[in-house]
């Protein structure tokens, strides 16, 4: 990203890297791209995973790049991303209500109040309101990301946990490409597979009580989830992500081979288990290169422009 490093052996994996995530020419298509972050437990860095790839894809690629958190809930997107002396903006929660409207032009110059810039990464508040207020509808959520997906070319939804709840599938149903974060761990890799055997149509559960997958299991998600890509968080292993449980390399194994291989297991960053704003400086070289990854696996999934 950003830092100077000396030359090393993975200079050239970096470059890979660098060349993987820029050279697919994203085809200038009516509303451009969207990708879901998604995950079933708290806590595995589905925040962390949206921010970083927005970023990553934001200062490597040439086109407008917004992220949000996609839930009725407070989330914690804009204070990893946006320094706390920066004056709020205005809710996305707005912006979905006059976009359903059709009051408010898919212009920057418009959509400026809503929106904090950093290194080029459009960054919305959460769609968290008070108490007494009702949920954002799914119908005004649709209208506020089909705006932003006109105004720019990607855009970034953390769906968080309840990838059943109403403002989720509606983001299921737009998204053309599925992130899904986890851990390694026994319970986080067993709600995953629970979740993405749903969305492929097979539901599957370990547990005598599982969750209520109906809303997404009908099998229309099932080709998000053969080119979906699986971010791995150390969780509670070892800080060097190190696992010797063969139950977890049998799970991982079975995300890939559903997943259409792409599962990225992300050490341990002490910067990033912080849980404070990301200091891209600040970041290990191993965390940087796993980014990388996601971020070329995602630039994958690009709908091509034919070549000039």
């Amino acid at each position: 990203m950003s830092r100077r490093r000396e030359r090393s052996a993975r200079d050239d994996e970096f470059e890979e890297l660098e060349s993987a995530i820029t050279a697919p020419r994203l085809a200038n298509v009516p509303g451009s791209h969207h990708v879901v972050v998604a995950g079933p437990k708290g806590g595995t860095g589905k925040t962390t995973t949206a921010a970083l790839l927005a970023t990553t894809l934001a200062t490597r690629r040439g086109e407008i790049v917004s992220v949000l958190d996609a839930t009725n809930q407070i989330g914690t997107l804009r204070r990893r991303l946006v320094p706390s002396s920066e004056p709020p903006t205005r809710p996305f929660r707005e912006l979905c209500e006059r976009a359903l409207a059709g009051d408010l032009a898919p212009e920057w110059s418009a959509l400026a109040s809503y929106v904090d810039v950093v290194d080029g990464l459009r960054v919305l508040r959460s769609l968290s309101s008070p108490p007494d207020e009702e949920d954002l509808s799914p119908e005004e959520f649709v209208a506020g990301v089909a705006l932003l997906r006109r105004a720019g070319q990607i855009v970034i939804s953390d769906i968080g946990t309840k990838a059943n709840g109403p403002l989720a599938v509606a983001a299921l149903a737009s998204a053309n490409s599925l992130v899904l974060a986890t851990e390694l761990s026994y319970d986080a890799l067993e709600l995953t597979i629970e979740m993405v055997s749903a969305l492929a149509g097979q539901p599957l559960s370990y547990r005598p009580d599982p969750d209520d997958w109906s809303a997404v299991s009908g099998g229309r998600f099932a080709s998000l989830v053969s080119s979906a890509v699986v971010v791995v968080s150390p969780g509670r292993q070892r800080r060097d992500g190190a696992n010797d449980d063969p139950n977890l390399s049998m799970m991982l194994e079975w995300l890939r081979v559903v997943c259409g291989g792409n599962v990225v297991v992300v050490g341990h960053d002490d910067h990033l288990s912080a849980g404070h704003l990301i200091d891209l400086d600040q970041l290990d070289d191993d965390t940087i290169l796993a980014y990388s990854c996601i971020a070329a696996a995602v630039a994958a999934r690009f709908p091509l422009a034919e070549e000039q």
